[in-house]
């Protein structure tokens, strides 16, 4: 997405900020079998997602380097 002055604005509307969600999300890559009962629940990715409120674009960011940028 461009980011303008340190602030990011959707691709498709280039006048609409891009907004964070409050909280961390987490896409999961399950390592493991449920049917034998053996997943491992760190397996994981935690992202930061950024979302346009006028179309719905969605673009994600790994939390941590997401978490030091202010709104």
């Amino acid at each position: 997405m461009p980011i303008k002055d340190g602030k990011r604005y959707c691709v498709n509307h280039p006048a609409a900020r891009m907004n964070r969600t409050g909280t961390f999300k987490a896409l999961v890559n399950i390592d493991g079998s449920s049917a034998d009962g053996k997943i491992n629940p760190n397996s994981g990715l935690v992202v930061m997602p950024f979302v346009c409120d006028e179309c719905g674009y969605l673009e994600l960011y790994v939390a941590d380097r997401a978490q030091q940028e202010t709104k």
